[in-house]
């Protein structure tokens, strides 16, 4: 599994580096001058645009700005940030660093465990009314925009009830809700797929003899039927990370919350590319390395699974 882990790790390099090509690419292609946007109204100013060009390396050929860009990467600055003056990127993301991830994490242990005893209940009720009435509560779930059920959520709560924060960050009842409003879209999926593997499991020939043998129905499922769904779980959970990165930017733009969802958004409109560059390569980074430790558990759960061509 060493050797395994080793292997996803140095297959990661050209995964980044296609990711970093690409964003920088992009970046180039975006009209509008960021120097420009920097001066704001002393943007008529060119001696001083001129000299900014200059100290940001604008001025440089295309290919050279991107080897420079590279090895800023390297030197774990990320460059210059170009709408914090003399300011570097990683101290422009530092303090989101320490919140979207965080925002994800709590999401996801809140939407698994949901979504998979909402999931078994619904399974082991299959075709009664409470069934139904789960299968409607899942689909809503999954069909309402997370910034609709945002809203929602903020009048009820904070406006109507007024036990929440508006929005905010720094206290834990300024966390409530956006991990709520996150949460909710994964738990609602992981809950319909709970149910189909759990009954596809359920309807398995060694379930049907764990019964006849007289163990309890708790034992059956939670011991036998659950452990075969988790494997098939495991590979949404890790999709669903990715997706929960992605929906921060808009959470944290509603709930004013200063991660670095809301931050790309704001570095977009100032063409303050190092930044978005820098927070596209850290989602990336984020994204394969759970999905690195969702092949590792794979052999963890079901020691059958060998990694790596043979070695487990």
């Amino acid at each position: 599994m060493l050797r395994y882990a080793t292997r996803r790790l140095i297959g990661l390099i050209p995964v980044l580096l296609a990711a970093i090509i690409l964003t920088f690419a992009a970046n180039q292609l975006i009209p509008g001058d960021p120097i420009t946007i920097m001066l704001s109204d002393q943007s008529a100013n060119k001696e001083l645009a001129d000299r900014l060009r200059a100290q940001y390396g604008l001025t440089l050929p295309v290919w050279q700005q991107f080897v420079n860009y590279i090895l800023s990467i390297l030197h774990g600055d990320f460059g210059l940030s170009f709408r914090f003056v003399g300011a570097h990127v990683v101290d422009v993301i530092w303090d989101g660093l320490m919140i979207s991830p965080v925002l994800a994490l709590a999401a996801t242990a809140l939407a698994v465990p949901t979504g998979v005893v909402v999931g078994i209940f619904a399974a082991l009720r299959r075709n009664r009314r409470a069934d139904t009435a789960v299968i409607l509560a899942l689909v809503a779930g999954i069909s309402i925009p997370n910034f609709a059920m945002a809203a929602y959520l903020v009048y009820l709560f904070s406006v109507k009830l007024a036990v929440l924060p508006v929005a905010g960050w720094g206290r834990l009842d300024q966390a409530v809700l956006p991990v709520l409003v996150l949460a909710l879209q994964p738990a609602a999926q992981i809950g319909r797929l709970s149910r189909t593997y759990m009954l596809e499991v359920l309807g398995q020939d060694y379930i049907r003899t764990a019964r006849a043998k007289g163990l309890r129905e708790r034992l059956v499922v939670y011991r036998h039927a659950l452990r075969n769904t988790l494997v098939p779980l495991l590979t949404t959970i890790g999709i669903i990370f990715g997706t929960l990165l992605s929906a921060s930017f808009v959470i944290e733009t509603i709930f004013n919350i200063p991660g670095l969802g809301r931050l790309a958004i704001q570095s977009v409109f100032a063409r303050d590319y190092p930044v978005t560059t820098a927070i596209v390569l850290l989602f990336t980074f984020f994204y394969t390395m759970v999905n690195l430790v969702v092949d590792l558990l794979y052999g963890l759960i079901d020691p059958r699974i060998r990694l790596g061509g043979g070695q487990s």
